[in-house]
């Protein structure tokens, strides 16, 4: 005896997961980033780490990047002391008009007054990590700088920046899939 499955409408909610309502300053969810056409932006570098910005998308209302952190190979890594205990780590951006917003200070839950930058995830192994993060709004044009701290590697103040047109103009390249009244 064989038995049929009602075919499942793919636009119906399942139990108990509840609609997201984005909020403005979210990642869209009605469409594709673009590619800010970047090179690795070496942030810092010592003897026992080292960190990059290694890729950059962005949408219409702000932009994501990945952080990639290395410790050097022969070195303790994420996964032995003392190195989980010293991993504070922190990266902030300076927009050309002054604005500063760092990892290291919560958006809340009401909406930001200002810009903010948080951290969406990530993963790697016991040497190579990369984060995602989100910034929101989109910067003013003019030079777009990123700065990060990583004590227990031995880099204090490390530094990059790059000219913010590039992430405007990957932003007019974002790609809308459905009307965002739709969503």
């Amino acid at each position: 005896m064989r038995i049929r499955r009602k075919a499942r409408d793919p636009l119906a909610r399942r139990p108990g997961l509840r609609p997201s309502t984005p909020r403005p300053w979210d990642p869209p969810q009605s469409q594709f980033p673009a590619i800010v056409p970047i090179s690795t932006l070496l942030l810092g570098q010592s003897d026992l780490g080292a960190i990059a910005i290694t890729s950059m998308s962005a949408y219409t209302n702000g932009f994501g990047f990945v952080v990639t952190r290395l410790v050097r190979p022969g070195t303790p890594g994420w996964d032995q002391e003392p190195f989980t205990a010293q991993s504070l780590f922190e990266v902030s951006l300076r927009f050309s008009d002054g604005r500063t917003v760092s990892t290291g200070r919560p958006a809340g839950g009401a909406e930001p007054a200002g810009p903010f930058l948080r951290m969406q995830g990530g993963g790697g192994s016991s040497h190579v990590n990369q984060m995602r993060c989100w910034a929101w709004p989109l910067p003013p044009s003019g030079p777009l700088e990123f700065s990060c701290q990583w004590p227990a590697m031995g880099i204090s103040e490390a530094r990059a920046s790059i000219e913010a047109e590039l992430v405007l103009d990957a932003a007019r390249r974002a790609v809308p899939v459905w009307p965002e009244h739709q969503v």
